[in-house]
């Protein structure tokens, strides 16, 4: 066989492997349009965030929210009376150090009007305030700051602890 006959067959066989693939990709893509799936049902997905808070209302919201967070912590830690556990506020980041349970930093987030929550328990989450309920939501799971710093706490310290971070609104001075 010389040269010029073996690059005519490889020519045509790579044709006709072009057109198989094109034709194979075609129902492949056509099948999967079928039979979409979504990874959670219409009805059970998480509302879209909502970026409808001015900057100065999240000013106002964000600000009342970490004071009254710091206000409540550090009234409990007296209570306490722990050496190991400690809360600092500063620069819009507040930082509860809970000794060998861990520690969480919570801060302001202006640019996504947002707050941020990184805890030892649950890990990073990120708060939007939700008018309708008058806190900050997790749009994630649905769940407020306040329920759940309130249970992940009363957990860790072995008591009932409520943080009075609900109705956030009425919180503004």
């Amino acid at each position: 066989m010389s040269l010029r006959q073996v690059t005519r067959t490889t020519a045509r066989s790579l044709s006709v492997l072009r057109r198989v693939s094109h034709a194979h990709a075609a129902r492949a893509l056509h099948s999967l349009s079928e039979h979409r799936v979504d990874v959670l049902p219409r009805t059970q997905r998480p509302p879209r965030r909502s970026f409808a808070t001015p900057p100065p209302q999240y000013h106002q919201y964000s600000d009342a929210t970490m004071d009254k967070m710091l206000e409540s912590l550090e009234n409990l830690l007296d209570e306490l009376a722990d050496p190991e556990y400690e809360v600092e506020y500063g620069s819009g980041v507040l930082t509860l150090k809970l000794g060998s349970k861990g520690t969480y930093v919570i801060n302001k987030q202006p640019p996504n009007k947002q707050i941020w929550l990184s805890s030892p328990f649950s890990g990073p989450k990120r708060y939007d305030y939700a008018p309708e309920q008058d806190e900050w939501v997790y749009y994630r799971d649905g769940r407020s700051l306040s329920d759940l710093l309130n249970q992940e706490l009363s957990d860790a310290l072995g008591r009932k602890v409520d943080l009075g971070l609900t109705d956030v609104s009425t919180q503004l001075s």
